[in-house]
């Protein structure tokens, strides 16, 4: 059973719009950190319009946890974290691609 004070993944919209600050307050980090990090490249960021503020998807929150957890554990700077990262998905994603071509040779 799943302790109410965990979020399943399921529980929100992945791509919703969040603001900055929110981004900031849920991971417990500086804002200016967040700015940095987007600036950077290492986290999502959308510009709805110009001169309107930088909003990223929720999935962002996700992916900065996963950077801190590097950092803590493995002592990586966030560029290191955010390369692990893309590598790891990347081996996901061919791992789903070869299932899939496997389930379709065996039919």
């Amino acid at each position: 059973m799943i302790e109410p004070n965990f979020i399943r993944v399921a529980d929100f919209e992945l791509d919703e719009l969040i603001r900055l600050e929110t981004v900031a307050e849920t991971t417990g980090v500086r804002l200016s950190l967040v700015t940095r990090l987007v600036s950077a490249g290492l986290l999502e960021a959308v510009s709805e319009s110009e001169g309107a503020p930088i909003l990223l998807p929720r999935r962002a929150i996700l992916r900065l946890r996963k950077m801190q957890r590097l950092r803590r554990d493995l002592g990586v700077n966030f560029v290191g974290a955010s390369i692990i990262l893309d590598l790891v998905e990347r081996v996901e994603c061919l791992n789903r691609k070869l299932t899939e071509m496997r389930r379709l040779i065996d039919g």
